[in-house]
């Protein structure tokens, strides 16, 4: 029984010689005693591959790489002791979920916490740090009463109590009957005796810089029972354990723990091996920086390159800088893809890009940086459709778990299945349907929206086959989670939940889908995408023992199941195999072990990173660990002592590789900020600084090569085909404003002409520079086949048209429309509101009622019932569907009663009087359509519906005016109409003139168009005033808009209270004395251009029809007064119209004042010919 110490800095071959030694022993006594290598973790490995591949042997019976599990599994096989039933880390994960649920109200400081995400995980590692420290419930025990008894602060005492409580309840689970992963080192240390195996056994340990208390006291134990144990550590000078900022502190602390154990039990201690001489490194820079890195007062040297700087402009910039200088040294210098690694942190960040641009460079590599099973479809559709039970059918979890694919049939055509659940998932929103809705057949019936005709119109043969595919969607969903949740309403125990939810996978045929899909990934050669769902599989099945092994016998309610599950497969990682020999590996710095490495790079050596930034201390302080040292209770080190590891991490890091070390940082994130390097930067900067000269290679990465100064270094940037594209499209962008393309761009797009992999890639992505984001003119073929020969069409598809041609397409050529959602729309409120004055109108004629004598209270009870009567078969019943929008229902009567005593308020002094409410015009309506004659002998029949025509009969005179309501504000500006963005009220005005013969004889004038905005109008008022004051306030905020024709017979007959030298409160007019209308207070035209502008409008309807017909799709948005037709355009991602580009102009339409608009009107109507000279 000795103890053999091996010590010595990076790179001095301590691991090489022992590893030397231990093949001399197997070739020469191939069946001697075991020989045990314990490595950590994350060395097995590699250490198993160097034992097997780097020396001539032909296999292994003698020497064993173990880690301490492993070790402790090895023992206790021979000597007995795991007759227990083991718990995984899944297991464990979800007894303590589980445990702090039922604990929470006992807790004191945990208890707002015990149920929030990670919380569970924060609680794991603490306790497995207690294991390592060999704290149990008993010793937290002695901690609390030691603590009380000194000035320790409160919370920590009743932190302590509450993990007490959870390493009691922990421990009283697990009891006789379950061990955990930490729970063998215990049982290890009870048979380490009985093994004969041991007792004969040479034991390495190697790769340690320090040991936990339990792994300490293995140590001990395997001292005092092997033949020897040599313990491998790097440090130089024993003397550092005294200088607790040293690099190699902590091994030189633990080489005289070991000292004083082995002397303490009488065991021989052979004398230290110190290794001295570097072997590792082939160059003296690399050396220079293992020796000089952490000195206090370096020896500069000049640098021979070995060691390098790349600073990228952003991270991407960095990996892209990466990854062509990996290309380079392996094109260039023969050097193998596995001879280069590369060490990080910040995986979060660094990971996604890594694997994006290694693949742009097809550069193999292998990171073994675990990935969370979260998103795998079995994973997603189990955590799913548990929530579905557990959450009353909410629509997010339904849909994750459609999603998954795997509520499809097996082998239907997943690309057709996808397209009907889009759909499917489209009706669902739009009708709301969540929870008991699911079960409501009346939900179910399809009819695209078409306001309040919704249940007066048939089904078309296009939604009766949109109806099939949502009753198929639905059984296919609806049968299985229904019979899931019978079964878990049924289940009281964790078994019976497990059950029902293995029932549910297996009546869906999950297993056999996961196989389809390995094997079409196979198929198309993706083995890591097809590893993934054996491995999926196999963990969410053990998931499932795990928890009935814990929980079978217990009575739990399926929210309490959900969580516990939910922790369990939260805790799902994938396990990564190598899929190459030669390839790049890519681990953090804490993690890898790169010894020997030819190339390494330490990326993203950002200050924060390197040294870490300690922000969070974890669960316990640096302060409270204090107090727990104070009470001579060990725990890990404090974050002051993990900062000052950083130190040995930094110089394993960089005194790793044989030939080569870059370092890398950025200057800048994802958003631009500024980034500053580490101060290790700098530190390798001054050891290769003469004469206040850096002589050690700084290289800046850009993201485009064409800011680089030197054509020089552009070229740097041309490692592969790929890549190299995209640089060059970025300079073909350049050359379209200089005109010139430097040589080696040209030469580089020669290239890819002349290469026959290469030249239709080169094509393909020229096309969008050499076209210009123009929408091209409609052939008439195809023009006819989105229109046919001949128009109908609304005015405000018209307008639509003027507004921007390729929105018009968008609309009504390629018939794009925005996902409908359940929620109440502007425009249906403005439904609600035509069709409430509509029902209102018509129980007023049926009740004999006048509108000018209509009382406050009248008005109120109308209103209620209009709304009452119209809210069942109103937007497939929104405002019954929650107490939201029951109260939004309450704001709408409001609205509508203040609008209808506004109306009431304009009916008595009004000699207009409505003659035709809600009237359609178009085919087969009541009302012809508009008929406008097209070039070509082609028609367009304008269609549409008129909110209200008023007629007034002032003696043999009758004149006509059109109401339109209003759920915003609105007004008629005569540059919108010159413009034809505002067609509507005119037309409407123009159809209601055209047909007046079917309300009254004889000839008719037009009076105007107004705009009511349905609205209950705030008021800000300065002063207290009284009710009479407020309410004829109110009233002229429901003053109309529009046009009128300035005739003072029809514009008294508006407002008989208007009198001359004053202005109307009803209507948009200022009587002068002399009996004429105010140009500038009024808004009046002429009866003459009140015609003429009619005729205009159809002038305007005229030449959009003959545009739409032939083929006009142009993207040219308009702009007025600052307004444009993209300001709530919902196609701007299909045009992709920038105005920031000098080719992409708005159309803009100039404004002017209204009598010249009209001079211009009556100008171009004589040049088109419409009226005479």
């Amino acid at each position: 029984m000795s103890l053999r110490v091996i010590s010595g800095r990076a790179g001095t071959g301590k691991s090489t010689l022992i590893h030397k030694e231990i093949v001399k022993e197997l070739k020469e006594r191939p069946l001697g005693s075991q020989i045990y290598l314990i490595v950590p973790d994350q060395m097995s490995y590699q250490a198993e591959h160097m034992l097997t591949n780097q020396y001539d042997i032909k296999g292994i019976i003698r020497a064993q790489v173990m880690t301490f599990k492993r070790l402790a599994w090895y023992i206790l096989q021979e000597t007995g002791g795991i007759a227990k039933e083991q718990i995984d880390k899944i297991g464990y994960r979800m007894l303590i979920r589980r445990l702090l649920a039922e604990n929470k109200e006992q807790f004191t400081l945990f208890r707002q916490s015990a149920d929030k995400r990670g919380f569970t995980k924060e609680i794991e590692q603490l306790i497995k740090e207690f294991s390592q420290y060999n704290i149990d419930s008993e010793t937290l025990n002695e901690v609390i009463k030691q603590l009380e008894e000194t000035s320790a602060p409160n919370t920590l005492i009743a932190k302590t109590k509450d993990l007490q409580l959870i390493l009691t309840k922990l421990e009283e689970v697990l009891g006789d009957s379950f061990v955990d992963s930490e729970g063998f080192y215990p049982i290890l240390l009870e048979q380490l005796h009985n093994s004969e195996k041991i007792r004969e056994a040479h034991i390495y340990i190697d790769g340690f810089t320090a040991f936990t208390v339990r792994e300490f006291e293995i140590v001990k134990q395997l001292m005092s029972l092997a033949k020897r144990v040599t313990v491998v550590l790097p440090f130089e000078d024993p003397n550092d354990k005294y200088d607790d900022q040293a690099v190699f502190y902590r091994p030189a602390v633990m080489f005289d723990k070991l000292l004083q154990e082995a002397y303490k039990n009488q065991l021989e201690v052979e004398p230290r091996i110190h290794l001295e001489d570097k072997y590792r490194f082939q160059n003296q820079d690399l050396q220079h920086v293992e020796e000089q890195f952490h000195q206090a007062v370096a020896v500069p040297i000049q640098s021979e390159g070995f060691v390098q700087i790349i600073e990228g402009a952003n991270r991407r910039a960095e990996i892209h800088g990466i990854a062509r200088e990996i290309c380079r040294i392996v094109q260039e210098e023969g050097m193998r893809y596995r001879d280069i690694g590369i060490m990080y942190r910040q995986a979060e960040i660094y990971d996604p890009l890594v694997q994006t641009i290694f693949a742009q460079y097809n550069i193999p590599f292998f990171t073994n940086e675990k990935e969370t099973m979260l998103h795998h479809p079995l994973i997603e559709f189990s955590r799913s459709i548990l929530e579905v039970a557990s959450s009353n059918w909410q629509y997010e979890p339904v849909f994750r778990s459609v999603k998954t694919d795997l509520f499809f049939p097996l082998n239907s055509d997943l690309k057709v299945m996808r397209e009907k659940a889009d759909l499917f998932e489209n009706f669902v929103i739009a009708q709301g349907i969540y929870g008991y809705r699911w079960f409501e057949d009346s939900r179910w019936f399809y009819k695209k929206y078409r306001g309040l005709e919704f249940y007066s119109k048939r089904q078309t043969d296009e939604e009766i086959q949109m109806q099939q595919l949502i009753d198929e969607m639905r059984e296919i969903i609806k049968a299985p989670l229904e019979r899931l949740q019978e079964q878990l309403k049924k289940a009281e125990t964790g078994r019976e939940i497990a059950m029902a939810l293995y029932s549910c996978i297996d009546e869906l045929k999950v297993y056999e889908k996961l196989q389809a899909l390995k094997n079409t990934e196979l198929s198309e050669h993706d083995l890591h995408g097809a590893s993934e769902h054996d491995q999926a599989w196999n963990r969410w099945v053990n998931v499932l023992e795990q928890f009935a092994l814990l929980f079978g016998n217990q009575k739990l309610t399926l929210e309490e199941a959900a969580q516990i599950l939910d922790e369990g497969f939260d805790t799902l990682q994938f396990s990564k195999i190598p899929p190459s020999v030669d390839e790049v590996t890519v681990s953090t710095v804490e993690f890898s072990r790169f010894d020997n490495k030819r190339t390494v790079f330490v990326i993203g050596v950002n200050d924060g990173v390197y040294p870490m930034r300690m922000d969070y201390e974890g669960l316990i302080t640096d302060i409270e660990r204090g107090w727990f040292a104070e009470v001579e209770t060990e725990l890990s080190p404090t974050s002051k002592h993990r900062l000052l590891q950083e130190a040995f991490l930094i110089y394993r890091a960089f005194s790793s590789p044989t030939d080569r070390l870059y370092v890398t940082y950025s200057s800048s994130d994802e958003e631009s900020k500024a980034l500053l390097p580490s101060l290790y930067i700098n530190r390798l900067h001054k050891l290769f600084e003469i004469g206040g000269v850096k002589t050690l290679p700084h290289k800046r990465v850009l993201n485009d090569p064409i800011e680089e100064l030197e054509s020089k270094n552009t070229l740097s940037y041309l490692q592969h085909p790929r890549t190299s594209l995209a640089y060059l499209m970025m300079q073909l962008r350049q050359a379209e404003y200089s005109q010139q393309l430097a040589p080696e761009w040209l030469a580089l797009k020669t290239f890819y002409e002349q290469n026959a992999n290469w030249k239709y890639v080169l094509q393909a992505v020229m096309r969008p520079l050499e076209k210009k984001n123009v929408a091209e003119k409609l052939s008439p073929e195809v023009t006819e086949s989105l229109y046919g020969t001949e128009l109908t069409s609304s005015v405000s598809r018209i307008e639509k048209f003027y507004r921007c041609p390729f929105s018009h397409f968008t609309t009504y050529g390629l018939r794009l429309e925005e996902r409908a959602v359940y929620r109440l729309e502007n425009f249906a409120m403005g439904d609600l509101f035509h069709e409430a004055l509509k029902w209102i109108t018509l129980e007023t004629e049926r009740l004999n009622l006048q509108w000018n004598r209509l009382t406050k209270v009248q008005c109120s009870q109308l209103a209620r019932q209009a709304v009452e009567q119209i809210v069942p078969v109103f937007s497939h019943q929104i405002l019954l569907s929650s107490a939201r929008y029951r109260y939004i229902q309450r704001k709408l009567i409001r609205i509508v009663e203040r609008t209808m005593m506004a109306l009431s308020q304009h009916a008595k002094t009004s000699f207009f009087k409505p003659v035709a409410i809600e009237a359609a015009f178009g085919p087969n309506e009541k009302l012809p359509p508009l008929e406008i004659d097209l070039s070509g002998g082609r028609k367009m029949r304008i269609q549409g519906r008129i909110d209200r025509i008023d007629r007034a009969k002032i003696g043999e005179k009758s004149y006509l005016r059109v109401i339109d309501y209003k759920s915003s504000s609105r007004d008629l500006d005569l540059n919108e109409v010159y413009h034809g963005i505002s067609l509507q009220l005119l037309t409407y005005l123009d159809v209601a003139v055209e047909n007046s013969e079917l309300w009254f004889d004889g000839d008719v004038d037009p009076a105007g168009v107004l705009y009511v905005h349905v609205h209950n109008p705030i008021l800000k008022m300065e002063q207290e005033v009284d009710e009479i004051s407020l309410e004829l306030e109110r009233m002229k905020k429901y003053r109309m808009k529009g046009l009128l024709t300035e005739n003072a017979e029809s514009l008294i007959a508006m407002d008989e209270d208007l009198e001359l030298g004053g202005s109307s409160k009803i209507v948009p007019v200022y009587l002068k004395k002399d009996g004429t209308a105010s140009p500038s207070l009024s808004r009046v035209v002429q009866p003459s251009d009140m015609g003429q502008i009619k005729q205009y409008v159809r002038h305007k309807h005229k030449v959009a029809g003959d545009g739409i017909l032939s083929g006009e799709t142009g993207i040219q948005p308009y702009r007025l007064k600052g307004r444009t037709a993209c300001d709530y355009c919902s196609f701007k991602s299909v045009c992709q119209f920038d105005p920031t580009d000098h080719e992409q102009l708005y159309h803009q339409l100039p404004a002017d004042k209204p009598t010249n608009i009209v001079s211009k009107i009556r100008e171009e109507l004589k040049n088109d010919g419409t009226i005479n000279s």
